[in-house]
């Protein structure tokens, strides 16, 4: 008594760990994983400006559940849904009857095979779901971030219905996937173990008759084959955690694995500067650099070919230079290269030949760290994260002063502004600057360049977003962050470039200088 007693409190303190064990693997298989999506993310950069934010988001939270789930939650009892049988059978034929054993390890080998077949006639379904859950997501995400633009234009209502059609084509492709997982358990739960069951009695029945076997054994054959089909039906009951499992896993798999030019070399000499196929030309295997001796210009570009992945290349055999305290500003039409130049110079991309050197360091083989330690960018659409104003200006600089973060301010041409908000450098400025002025969040941007102190600046049409009477303000706040910084314009109003020294245009066969 006192030993059953004690095994049934070991196997219950045992079925408890595994279930923490279980918990806490999931848990830390999904931080994992999250983590380096994520590290993934901010690698690609720019690469991933095509992609909506919201698949990016399901991929994020979604996808890395489910294959941590996969991983924590279904291979594991997988693979002790098919140990158990295959010990029970092992102890089956040692000490009871070794030819039946061996006929029922004949039928258990079909429960692989019925799920690898299911799990080709459901892979589809369970495409079809992720692809409906990332687009309900997307679409969610888009009307959220868009809806005082869907109120004024009167298009909330469409935006809904649109929600409630993603809703509802989630839905179907969810039920879809869960009535296969259930004719999957209808399957091994009941017909297969009830044909189990019945070929262990007749086999029994048959070894008592023929082979001597006795009654004692037959009936350890029955209740042993109960046993056995027990931890198979585990493979029905989980079988929809490995479809929606393993089509993440290979999602996160293709993400993680892309091979996309981004912070890594890829030289190809061997590109024609003339090919104009339509297609972009490809990398090969990069040949170590290491800083140039001596004076470096500020930026350096040489022979370079590249283009965003996917599409044809727009800059061919380019070549540039921007000494150091040099203002250059580039123009052209759209679609010419100038944002494909400013991922060059920023290390978003990398070229298909050629190469790109900011501050002596070739793009392709530094520490991508080091590269934006030498740069400080204000883009056209300054990005301003919910917060306070020192919260957006500390992301330059965290261990910033208060000294530091009003300085900054000061050269934005912002301060006196924020002096004349009632919590100044706590003042709260809503998500994505809500709560502040096109020409004042544009300054924000500014005065966080400031306070990030780099050698080289790249702007990026600063002010094409604005309207003329806040344009000039914010040309002079930049005349002041630019003294005594190398700075690379890129813009389409005539008044950015007058404070350049050269102005380049880019063309779609080369880059001339109009102006020094």
């Amino acid at each position: 008594v006192i030993a059953g007693a004690v095994l049934i409190l070991l196997a219950t303190v045992l079925a408890g760990v595994e279930s923490w064990l279980s918990q806490w693997a999931g848990a830390h298989t999904e931080a994992r994983l999250r983590h380096a999506v994520v590290s993934r993310m901010f690698q690609r950069g720019a690469l991933d400006a095509g992609s909506r934010a919201g698949e990016l988001l399901a991929m994020v939270t979604h996808a890395t559940e489910k294959a941590a789930h996969y991983r924590a939650g279904f291979i594991g009892p997988m693979i002790g849904a098919l140990t158990t049988p295959l010990v029970a059978l092992v102890v089956m034929a040692l000490m009871v009857d070794a030819a039946t054993a061996g006929w029922l390890a004949l039928l258990l080998l079909l429960v692989p095979l019925l799920a690898g077949a299911f799990q080709r006639f459901v892979a589809s379904s369970g495409a079809a779901y992720r692809i409906a859950q990332a687009r309900l997501t997307a679409s969610f995400l888009e009307s959220v971030q868009a809806l005082g633009t869907l109120v004024y234009s009167r298009a909330a209502a469409r935006a809904a219905a649109q929600l409630a059609e993603r809703g509802e084509e989630h839905r179907r492709s969810l039920m879809r996937m869960l009535a296969v997982n259930q004719l999957l358990i209808l399957v091994i739960d009941a017909a297969f173990s009830l044909a189990v069951i019945v070929a262990a009695v007749l086999l029994a029945l048959g070894s008592l008759a023929v082979s001597g076997l006795t009654v004692g054994g037959a009936i350890a054959i029955v209740l042993m084959t109960v046993l056995i089909i027990g931890p198979v039906s585990v493979v029905g009951q989980f079988f929809y955690i490995g479809i929606g499992g393993r089509a993440a896993q290979a999602q996160l798999s293709d993400y993680l694995g892309d091979d996309q030019p981004t912070q890594r070399p890829n030289h190809a000499d061997s590109v024609s500067p003339s090919d104009n196929s339509g297609t972009s030309p490809r990398p090969t295997s990069p040949r170590p650099t290491s800083p140039r001796p001596g004076k470096h210009d500020a930026i350096s570009l040489r022979g370079v070919t590249a283009g965003w992945p996917g599409n044809p290349a727009v800059l061919r055999d380019l070549n540039l230079t921007v000494a150091p305290g040099e203002r250059v500003a580039l123009v052209g039409p759209s679609g010419v290269g100038k944002s494909t130049l400013s991922a060059l110079v920023q290390g978003q991309l990398q070229p298909l030949k050629g190469e790109v050197l900011v501050g002596g360091h070739d793009t392709r083989t530094a520490d991508p760290a080091r590269i934006r330690t030498q740069l400080a960018v204000v883009e056209q659409r300054a990005f301003l994260f919910f917060g306070s104003i020192a919260d957006n200006l500390r992301l330059a600089d965290p261990s910033a002063t208060q000294e530091q973060l009003w300085r900054a301010l000061e050269i934005a041409g912002l301060r006196a502004d924020v002096e004349a908000m009632p919590e100044g450098l706590d003042t709260h400025i809503g998500e994505h600057g809500a709560l502040l002025s096109g020409g004042q969040a544009q300054r924000l941007a500014i005065a966080r360049a400031a306070l990030r102190d780099a050698p080289i600046l790249i702007l990026d049409e600063p002010t094409s977003q604005v309207d003329l009477a806040v344009e000039a303000s914010i040309l002079q706040a930049l005349d002041r962050l630019a003294q005594g910084r190398t700075v690379l314009t890129i813009a389409h109003r005539p008044a950015a470039v007058l404070a350049a020294d050269r102005v380049v245009e880019l063309r779609a066969t080369a880059a001339t200088e109009v102006l020094a």
